[in-house]
């Protein structure tokens, strides 16, 4: 194969991706790319409140609504938000890394994360910070009316850990923790 010939098929490659970028996004649910966040948090104010844990959340009205791409591990996810895409970290948790020596922990601990959401729409609440020094965004997650990261905490796959200043849940945890 020539050069001429590689670039073309290179080519050719990237323009059916950006087409494929464009059909999937027209399949993504009407909500995710509503403009009117505002209308969508208020209609779902209520929703959230009767979920245990949730009052620690400053703002319980103000959130994005995702659409859940993949569980990475145990505290992170890939969502696609009003078209882009974001992982996302879960704030006042840790979870074991999967190239550490505690593998078979971080093994458990996304499959408890891909149990506990079950169900493609997340609701993602920030606390102070919009991202980490990774570039991930920090939030809060409530998927299938469950607090997620309460749940990993609840079910022994997650530690709380306090990461200035995103702690506001903080104490919510420990007491889940200790029980």
């Amino acid at each position: 194969m020539n050069k001429r010939s590689i670039l073309l098929s290179i080519g050719i490659t990237i323009i059916t991706i950006g087409i494929f970028c464009i059909a999937l996004s027209n399949l993504l649910p009407a909500d995710l790319i509503s403009s009117n966040q505002e209308a969508v948090s208020s209609q779902n104010d209520k929703e959230f409140t009767f979920i245990e844990g949730v009052d620690c959340i400053p703002d319980i009205s103000s959130f994005e609504v995702g659409t859940l791409l993949e569980i990475i591990d145990g505290d992170s996810i890939r969502v696609a938000i009003q078209g882009s895409i974001f992982e996302v970290r879960y704030i006042g948790i840790d979870t074991p890394e999967y190239n550490g020596n505690q593998r078979q922990a971080a093994v458990e601990a996304a499959e408890e994360n891909r149990r506990i959401i079950s169900t493609s729409q997340v609701y993602l609440f920030k606390d102070q910070s919009e991202t980490d020094k990774y570039g991930r965004l920090l939030r809060y997650v409530i998927s299938n009316d469950k607090f997620i990261n309460l749940e990993l905490v609840r079910s022994g796959h997650a530690q709380v850990k306090k990461y200035y200043p995103d702690s506001s849940c903080h104490l919510t945890f420990e007491q889940i923790n200790v029980r």
